[in-house]
């Protein structure tokens, strides 16, 4: 009994090299894969480590710039609305605005002027937030023109990634 346990236990180490011979090597090729940036047909040459580099760079640039605008879209959505309701506030107190009443008057156009400057200041920041918009509509259709679409070898965004 003894005996034949000594032999299963030496049988194991056994088996398992021979699975491990059997199993064909694998090629570098094999081992890495081949990605793209975008959902297309990747196609051209593969990306150097340099500009898998420059478009790893780019990639998180328009990412980091689209929240900032979609941050920057939620604030200015909040401010219009804010702007909106306070005018429909306005047009109702005007409704029943007792014009006999010069204090009642003065408290309306007071309202009604810190509210214009209100629309000002928001309309004064729009070509600002929109030449933004631009930039990074630009940013993105270099991104497209120059990494979109094209393959890269995954081991290189893995050392990239390190720091390598």
């Amino acid at each position: 009994m003894i005996r034949g346990m000594a032999s299963r236990t030496l049988l194991l180490p056994l088996a398992a090299a021979l699975c491990l011979a059997s199993t064909p090597p694998v090629s570098h090729a094999q081992a890495t894969a081949a990605r793209s940036f975008g959902k297309g047909k990747a196609s051209g040459p593969i990306l150097t480590r340099t500009e898998l580099r420059a478009c790893l760079a780019q990639q998180d640039r328009v990412r980091a710039q689209n929240e900032a605008a979609a941050r920057e879209r939620e604030v200015l959505d909040k401010e219009k609305a804010e702007l909106v309701q306070q005018g429909d506030a306005l047009k109702e107190q005007l409704a029943a605005l007792d014009r006999s009443s010069q204090e009642a008057v003065d408290k309306y156009n007071a309202q009604a002027a810190e509210r214009d400057q209100r629309i000002d200041a928001f309309e004064a920041r729009m070509p600002a937030f929109n030449e933004k918009l631009q930039a990074l509509a630009n940013e993105r259709e270099a991104f497209a023109r120059r990494c979109d679409n094209r393959r890269y070898d995954e081991l290189d965004e893995i050392a990239i990634r390190k720091g390598k």
